[in-house]
């Protein structure tokens, strides 16, 4: 087991702008108040009442109560024009306000970051660690890394306002729970938010890896690059797509964009993790790779590690697999341009990093087989952020989970 533990900045993700409904709710109106402080949309007095169509003296009632939760404070005035009345006091969002504590479990590493609720990031640490060990085992170690940083940053779990964790599989997003996760086995509706929340005394929310990476992509870019779809090519498939007002698309269940099992013409004798046969994961994901360099090579050792560094050698049969692969998911992704008609596509995941042949050959395949009106304006590009994209994105939904009515409820 190994570790590793920095400390750098992310870049700050939009935060999304509430929607004036209901709101004669004291909790709703507390709710978009606070929203559109931490989004920047209205920062003062004036503003918001001018945002909301509220009294100013209501605005005066809710300012009062965000500031007794320690939630908002004072930032200074905005400069004044020559003759004009008093300065308005800008508001934003305390720093201070408490943390958020963001968990990313993957089927090979376990990642715990702290950042503060203006999206300054505090801390983070990262061991390797089989999640096959079973969700027991993993969540223990994940609450012993979790612990070393908070006493690190002398944080009592008094002051975590939320966690959030990122991962990898399919999400009941509602009750916190992996469901039958394929290459996470074992994790079955097993309750990690429930654990965490227990553990920490804080609400927890679970989401599935490649939605907060859509998420946190999303949210540093351009509005206008969204509709956004994530392909994530890893130890299997996944997908995320963020819908033009900027929100997760989960679907009715939960399910919605777990591209890795659509079924690929001419794979139908190949068993995939899932028990269906033939889907692109099973054929195209890193896994999959690695498997066809072991048999091409003869060394049943080698690892996805050994892939992207074969990748970054240049060598000529890792190469070769990994443009074949990236035909395959073209062809894929080609389909996913007319169903969704998304501006902007993400390719990410560790082969991404190693090699400009995935995201070449993906690109090269989805352009000449989607129609022209569907990709006249489509970008398809590596990630903006990288690695740390679910983890910006857990941090937004973490803020606004904070900041949502239920909490003032």
């Amino acid at each position: 087991m190994t570790e590793s533990s920095s400390r750098r900045e992310l870049p700050t993700a939009r935060l999304a702008v509430p929607p004036m409904v209901r709101l004669t709710d004291p909790s709703v109106v507390m709710s978009v108040v606070a929203q559109l402080i931490a989004s920047g949309t209205a920062t003062t007095r004036p503003e918001l009442a001018r945002a909301t169509g509220l009294a100013r003296s209501t605005i005066g009632t809710c300012l009062a109560g965000l500031e007794k939760r320690g939630l908002v404070v004072s930032s200074g005035v905005v400069p004044r024009q020559r003759g004009a009345g008093r300065p308005a006091e800008t508001l934003s969002i305390n720093p201070d306000a408490g943390a958020l504590l963001v968990v990313e479990l993957t089927p090979h590493h376990i990642r715990v970051v702290v950042a503060r609720m203006d999206q300054r990031f505090l801390a983070q640490r990262r061991i390797e660690f089989a999640a096959e060990s079973g969700p027991v085992a993993t969540l223990e170690a994940t609450v012993r890394l979790a612990r070393e940083i908070l006493d690190e940053l002398a944080l009592p779990d008094e002051r975590l306002r939320i966690a959030v964790v990122s991962f990898t599989g399919p999400v009941d997003a509602k009750r916190g729970v992996p469901v039958r996760p394929p290459i996470m086995p074992g994790w079955d509706g097993f309750g990690v938010a429930a654990h965490l929340q227990a553990e920490f005394g804080c609400p927890c929310r679970v989401d599935n890896d490649v939605n907060l990476i859509a998420m946190g992509e999303a949210r540093v870019l351009p509005e206008d690059q969204c509709p956004l779809l994530v392909v994530k090519v890893g130890t299997g498939i996944g997908g995320g797509l963020i819908t033009e007002r900027g929100h997760v698309h989960r679907g009715a269940d939960g399910a919605a964009c777990d591209i890795g099992h659509l079924s690929v013409v001419g794979a139908e004798d190949i068993i995939c993790s899932c028990g269906n046969t033939g889907c692109i994961e099973a054929v195209a994901s890193a896994e999959a790779i690695t498997k066809k360099l072991r048999a091409a090579t003869g060394n049943p050792d080698l690892t996805q590690t050994d892939l992207r560094q074969a990748a970054r050698n240049g060598d000529p049969v890792a190469i070769r697999l990994i443009r074949d692969a990236a035909a395959l998911i073209g062809s894929t992704v080609a389909s996913l341009v007319h169903v969704y008609n998304p501006a902007r596509i993400v390719v990410t995941g560790p082969l991404t990093e190693a090699t400009d042949d995935l995201l070449a050959g993906i690109r090269s395949v989805a352009y000449q087989r989607a129609l022209p009106l569907a990709t006249r304006n489509l970008t398809l590009a590596h990630s903006v952020i990288g690695e740390m994209a679910g983890i910006v994105g857990a941090i937004a939904l973490g803020i606004e989970t904070v900041l949502a009515p239920e909490s003032f409820a």
